[in-house]
């Protein structure tokens, strides 16, 4: 599980769902905890499946194995590849299914594997109306679904923002280096406003690339950016800034956006589905071209020159709409909600794949 927006929602319902008594399962499709947690100390258990390219014959045995042990009256499956090994699953250990998709995009390589087995759903929930409206008008599922937002921790916030005595602007980023977060047409922005005083402090597992120094040097921005590499906890990163930026042109529904808004900060992201969702609903930012630096730039621009007083209403907006739609106890409460018609008595023996 990397430490993803996905596996942090999946995980979050985990918990709940133990803290109220069920008996929980997470399966791993890779070998990765991102969360640097000991799952069994809180009483969770986790199955971590091996490499696929070396080990796939004994992953798909020790996923029969672990359900069949398991015995699970539900099983809610995050992201598309763990969707499909559920419904296969489903056939023959006839559990009740909630396939959750995080996405408003179904990569083409499971495009026909996931509407062959659409008809295994139980239940379908979106975490974006944006996604729910996208598989429902191509007909890539079978039921009719329900949109339940991200769970986000509503941090005490002690003033309205932070005063920055250095002069240089602080924004900050939120994601791994993975190719849908398109960090090169940030870098590129970045390249366009030497002349600014800014900084952006970009937080995310580098994945041991290597290109993005290489990029940050040859554009000449290596005063402009800071690569913090992952940290467990960004809070005080995003205390500190004085606005968010994300550049990415594939999205869900945003953890590392709803969390920047939950600490009051204005906005600056790709108009992409879920990102266009969230800003117009919420209108705590701007929204720019995806792929397109000098759009990204000059939103950067504006959002840099605007008055504080105009910063700190958008950051107002954004965390009034994180408490009305995305607080955690709404979230849990209706994703228990969903859980419960399909379990035994009000409790279940919860199987949770991503």
């Amino acid at each position: 599980m990397w430490k993803g927006g996905a596996e942090t929602q999946l995980l979050k319902i985990a918990r709940f769902l133990k803290f109220q008594n069920n008996d929980v399962m997470i399966i791993s499709l890779k070998p990765i905890n991102g969360f640097n947690t000991n799952f069994e100390e809180e009483g969770l258990r986790v199955v971590f499946l091996k490499n696929w390219k070396t080990h796939s014959i004994s992953n798909c045995m020790l996923l029969y194995k672990a359900v069949k042990a398991f015995k699970p009256d539900v099983t809610i499956a995050f992201m598309f590849i763990a969707i499909i090994f559920a419904r296969i699953l489903k056939i023959r250990f006839k559990f009740n299914l909630i396939s959750s998709i995080r996405t408003s995009v179904l990569p083409k390589k499971w495009n026909i594997p996931f509407r062959l087995t659409a008809v295994l759903d139980d239940k379908v929930v979106y975490n974006s109306h944006a996604s729910k409206l996208n598989f429902e008008n191509r007909n890539l599922v079978r039921k009719l679904g329900i949109v339940i937002n991200n769970g986000i921790f509503l941090p005490e916030l002690q003033c309205q923002n932070n005063v920055n005595s250095s002069g240089i602007f602080v924004w900050i980023c939120i994601a791994h280096f993975k190719w849908n977060k398109d960090y090169l047409t940030l870098f590129k922005a970045i390249a366009l406003l030497k002349q600014y005083k800014f900084r952006v402090d970009i937080i995310g597992n580098l994945n041991d690339e290597v290109w993005p120094f290489k990029v940050i040097k040859d554009l000449g921005i290596e005063n402009h950016v800071r690569l913090l590499g992952f940290k467990p906890n960004a809070s005080e990163y995003l205390r500190r800034a004085e606005a968010f930026v994300l550049s990415s042109f594939m999205e869900g529904m945003p953890n590392a956006i709803l969390e920047a808004m939950a600490y009051r900060k204005p906005v600056v992201a790709s108009a992409i589905d879920g990102n266009i969702e969230l800003l117009q609903g919420a209108n705590a930012g701007l929204l720019f071209e995806p792929a397109n630096q000098q759009d990204l730039a000059d939103k950067m621009v504006q959002v840099m020159h605007m008055s504080e007083d105009n910063r700190i209403a958008l950051g107002r907006r954004g965390r009034n709409y994180i408490e009305s739609n995305f607080s955690e106890a709404k979230v849990m409460s209706d994703w228990s909600d969903i859980i419960s018609d399909y379990s035994k008595n009000g409790k279940a023996r919860l199987n949770a794949s991503v």
